[in-house]
């Protein structure tokens, strides 16, 4: 045929799938603003990370800020002891002249006061710094016309009570020379000091 070209056909092209799987992963591959994405989940916490870390990251994540507007302070604790008029630190002394002449089975009270300089309130505990002759007994309040009550303290930790924070409270400390006191005690004298301890009290 003369005019026209004979139509034959060529092979037929079949598009290949592989580009369109490229561009699929290219489609799913992070771009950098999905990994600027990531990186923000990521100080939003390690479960949101790794929730986007396994899926995709098509998902919005938001992030927000508690503050306080006030600094955290702990408390603190702590006691002053004073006798009289006299100033009130972390030890007093009660003169001689408050125990002197004593026979056997006679008491003798004094008062002090004891003060919770902290804003955490505390148990105490009371001790002597070294065994006495002197039955020595301490409790909080005012001194009795009578003995107190309770066994007299030793050199082991007893409990004086409790005391709120920022409290002042009266305590009295009490003298006793035993009625069955040996005649070896006539005539001495002996020292004695009381040891209070504070412990916080929980809240």
């Amino acid at each position: 045929m003369t005019g026209s070209r004979a139509a034959h056909p060529g092979p037929r092209r079949h598009r290949a799938t592989r580009p369109l799987v490229r561009r699929l992963l290219v489609a799913l591959r992070p771009t950098p603003r999905a990994a600027l994405g990531a990186v923000a989940a990521l100080g939003a916490g390690i479960l949101v990370a790794a929730g986007l870390a396994a899926g995709s990251y098509a998902f919005l994540n938001s992030q927000a800020v508690v503050t306080s507007a006030a600094t955290i302070k702990s408390g603190n604790l702590g006691l002053t002891v004073r006798y009289g008029a006299g100033a009130a630190g972390s030890s007093t002394t009660i003169p001689s002249t408050a125990w002197g002449a004593m026979l056997p089975g006679d008491v003798v009270g004094q008062q002090f006061t004891l003060a919770s300089t902290g804003t955490a309130g505390s148990t105490l505990t009371a001790r002597l710094s070294a065994s006495s002759a002197w039955d020595i007994r301490i409790a909080s309040g005012t001194c009795p016309a009578g003995q107190l009550g309770g066994a007299p303290l030793s050199t082991a930790a007893a409990t004086a009570g409790t005391i709120a924070g920022g409290a002042t409270s009266t305590f009295c400390v009490q003298a006793a020379l035993p009625a069955a006191a040996g005649a070896a005690v006539s005539g001495t004298t002996a020292d004695f000091s009381i040891v209070i301890d504070s412990t916080q009290v929980p809240s």
